[in-house]
């Protein structure tokens, strides 16, 4: 899924914490439960026997986009959303591709598909209901007003189901709803203008998740703050910048949460974060683990067991607008591709990942490493811009968000494009309203960094979504580079509608050298995921369509060792 995507309207928001605020942000954390060692408590790892029920404690730097099904989209956020919010079908709780596999949710089986594979037949469960305050039966008419709703918000969903007969009819004003979503009572239709292979993969999404009609039209733009649970979780609360409380969702028809709460406390740096998971006073984190803290835990014979390092299929990159001086020039584009060191750039994320020479994550099924740019090579990189017109290099802005360590990543991109002669200044804001700003075209950003995770298992995520020019919207934009090659854009569409898996693998390797090669991005990375967790909670693991499943997180029972025999099994570690 996106690494950082949202929407909405405020303007770009750059809001900065002061020492004071933070340290009362730890103070009222560690009031809320007694220090201790946990090495002298738990045996390490994700496994144990849940105890059932408790109360687990995440923190968080920012707040999550927006806690509301048709808009939130971020990778962070996502976990949050999806404890709330299911649709039709979701992914299978397992681990490794295995978790891949589509399984049905809130309906009462996989659809039955008809029409040559353009019409999807679902039933909804009988038992499928609405949390607090209905407390009612959800039905098929709620899952379309749903699927509806996002593109009245014009949310980022929107350009995953341009393939839904009616929809572009709607984002045209042509027509007030979609004629290809289909409800009657208890059953619900998708028609389709072709076979979509993935389009269960897009009803997994929390963006077609059922909304009711008359809690949204009552709380217009503040869903988040009323929003009706269809998952195993629902909000006790939402304080913005402080904390979101979730209680088990008693009318959730699937496997229920083992967590009686989950809290997520927000405005807690990386660094804190740690220190206080350490203490035994939090359980876990939304957040990348600082590169110092990294080597100390990896070293610890104990916490060593409490890191998770996962490949997320991931890419970090650097967009450039096609349509905005001077990176309307492919030449210029190369330019940057050839002036950053991403070796450099990978110990910013203590080694976790490879340097990226492609745009697909290699890890996706069937992508192969393509090997382009790798550099640095400053002096190619100002033959091109001199090739270009610009011999005195160019002076740009550069747009990136707050979040650590991407501040410490981009001061160091700003000093390797300087060396090529490409002055970048630096402008950061937080996660959400950078993405909306960046997402608005209006506003013409032409330079920033951004970064995409895998939201399904298919190559179709990255390019259709990022890469296709038929997909650029007005606000909410996911493709930040404009970029609107027909070539391409065919070549997109051709590769979604191969069935057979090695004719998809080989078109996708085709656009992806074709892709690179234009440079409408510089891939810098893909990442492996770094999470801390505390040895009192179990559950963890990196799931392969998002970080983790709030749901199936738990306190382990009551510690297994007593203290000194894990002091025994950590002595018995440090010896030669």
């Amino acid at each position: 899924m996106p690494s950082p995507m949202p929407q909405t309207r405020p303007p770009r928001i750059a809001h900065k914490r002061s020492r004071a605020a933070l340290l009362l942000a730890t103070f009222a954390l560690a009031s809320c439960r007694e220090p201790h060692d946990p090495a002298t408590l738990y045996a390490p790892g994700p496994g144990g026997t849940p105890r059932g029920g408790g109360h687990a404690i995440f923190v968080r730097e920012e707040d999550p986009d927006f806690v509301d099904p048709g808009l939130s989209y971020g990778t962070y956020s996502a976990p949050v959303t999806e404890a709330l919010f299911r649709g039709l079908v979701g992914y299978a709780d397992a681990t490794g591709a295995a978790g891949a596999r589509i399984v049905p949710e809130l309906a009462a089986s996989l659809p039955d598909v008809r029409e040559g594979g353009t019409l999807y037949a679902f039933a909804i469960r009988p038992d499928a209901r609405f949390g607090k305050p209905l407390h009612r039966h959800i039905t098929a008419t709620d899952f379309k007003y749903a699927f509806e709703r996002q593109f009245r918000l014009a949310g980022s969903g929107c350009g995953f189901y341009l393939n839904v007969v009616g929809v572009r009819d709607m984002l045209a004003g042509r027509d007030t709803s979609v004629a290809g979503v289909i409800a009657r009572g208890d059953s619900i239709y998708y028609r389709l203008v072709k076979p979509d292979p993935i389009f269960l993969d897009l009803l997994a999404f929390p963006f077609t998740a059922p909304v009711p009609r008359d809690v949204d039209t009552a709380w217009p733009n503040a869903y988040s703050q009323h929003a009706v649970a269809t998952g195993p979780f629902e909000i006790a609360e939402f304080t913005p910048r402080r904390r979101l409380l979730l209680v088990r969702n008693p009318d959730y028809c699937g496997m229920p949460a083992l967590l009686d709460t989950f809290e997520m406390r927000l405005g807690i740096t990386t660094t804190n974060a740690v220190l206080l998971i350490r203490r035994g006073l939090v359980d876990g984190g939304m957040f990348t683990v600082p590169a110092a803290e990294y080597a100390r835990l990896h070293q610890d014979p104990y916490w060593k067991h409490q890191l998770d390092v996962s490949d997320g299929l991931d890419t970090e990159y650097l967009y450039m607008n096609v349509r905005v001086k001077p990176f309307d020039d492919v030449r210029v584009r190369q330019a940057v591709c050839w002036a950053v060191d991403r070796r450099a750039l990978l110990k910013v994320y203590s080694g976790h990942g490879i340097v990226a020479g492609e745009f697909l994550p290699t890890g996706m099924p069937g992508a192969k490493p393509l090997g382009r740019f790798q550099g640095p090579d400053v002096a190619r990189a100002k033959q091109l811009l001199r090739e270009a017109g610009y011999p005195h290099g160019v002076h740009v802005k550069l747009y990136g968000m707050t979040t650590e360590p991407q501040p410490r990543e981009l001061a160091l991109v700003q000093q390797q494009l300087a060396e090529a002669g490409i002055v970048a200044d630096l402008d950061l804001g937080e996660a959400v309203g950078y993405s909306q700003m960046a997402g608005d075209t209006a506003n013409r950003v032409g330079f920033g960094r951004f970064a995409w995770t895998a939201d399904y298992v298919d190559p179709s995520n990255f390019f259709d979504v990022l890469m296709n020019g038929r997909r650029i919207q007005a606000t909410s934009n996911l493709n930040l580079s404009m970029l609107d090659d027909p070539g391409v854009n065919a070549a997109i569409e051709q590769a979604m509608a191969a069935s057979d898996d090695s004719t998809r693998a080989r078109l996708w390797h085709a656009l992806d050298e074709r892709v690179t090669d234009l440079a409408p991005v510089a891939p810098l990375l893909h990442l492996y995921e770094s999470r801390l967790y505390a040895p009192r909670l179990g559950g963890w693991y990196r799931h392969i369509t998002q970080i983790l499943k709030i749901d199936r997180l738990y306190l382990k029972a009551s510690p297994p060792q007593g203290p000194q025999r894990v002091a025994d099994a950590r002595t018995a570690e440090r010896a030669p």
